[in-house]
């Protein structure tokens, strides 16, 4: 049950190609759902993914993936998809006390990008948890440039990018982070649980903002174009969108 979310991302139309959307998690409030149904969706339209990941594990995904009919693992034995554990090759490095550079990042990253396209001239990117590099220690600046490489990357192949960060507060260097690649993005998406606290016909808030948007013929002489704003219920087998007040 991914259609809500496609939709409000805009994936259903015919092109989505060279377009980055920003996913920001607000106080810890999880947005892995997003990444699952991007995920599985492309599957399906059998559009070739790298996932870049220092947040979740691939056995995450594989379990959310068998719950909403689409097999990971198999998909990465086929080529179509491949995972690329950042996470886990950096913590190889840290413990043989070597360092991995922004240029050797950059440079793993193209090389699987390239490895991939001799089979599929459309590599989509996924990237889980840009923020997760600040935990190991590489600054705003590194990080930005690193994202900065991919986006040039998708938008040379045409391809379709997505960045999570966990953002912790206003005043947290994640904030920070977030802001700068979201005035590069297409779509930005909020993600935030309730004010109000726990409840059990709601997980959350999703705010869908559209910064790339007044570029587009469509909407240049808007002056403003509005946010959407959705309630969301998260299920085993996917996630359901709410308009506010409905519930």
């Amino acid at each position: 049950m991914a259609t809500d979310i496609i939709s409000a991302l805009e994936l259903d139309k015919e092109n989505i190609h060279s377009r980055i959307l920003v996913v920001k998690e607000i106080n810890n409030c999880s947005s892995s759902f997003i990444t699952s149904c991007v995920l599985g969706h492309l599957i399906k339209k059998k559009s070739a993914v790298l996932i870049i990941s220092t947040h979740n594990s691939i056995k995450h995904y594989q379990n959310v993936g068998l719950k909403m009919n689409y097999n990971l693992n198999r998909c990465i034995d086929d080529g179509l998809v491949q995972f690329y554990n950042f996470g886990e090759e950096y913590v190889d490095k840290l413990l043989k006390n070597e360092y991995i550079s922004v240029e050797q990042i950059y440079q793993n990253i193209t090389d699987k990008i390239e490895y991939m396209r001799k089979k599929y001239n459309v590599v989509n990117v996924i990237f889980d948890g840009v923020s997760h590099l600040l935990d190991m220690y590489y600054n705003i600046k590194e990080i930005n440039l690193i994202c900065s490489k991919i986006i040039e990357l998708i938008r040379e192949y045409n391809s379709l990018l997505i960045c999570h960060f966990n953002v912790a507060s206003e005043h947290d260097l994640t904030h920070v982070l977030a802001n700068f690649l979201s005035h590069k993005a297409f779509m930005v998406v909020e993600v935030e649980n309730l004010a109000s606290g726990w409840s059990s016909d709601v997980s959350g808030h999703l705010t869908i903002k559209y910064p790339g948007k007044k570029f587009d013929n469509e909407h240049m002489h808007s002056l403003e174009i509005k946010p959407a704003q959705y309630l969301f219920k998260l299920f085993d087998r996917g996630v359901k969108l709410l308009a506010p007040g409905t519930v």
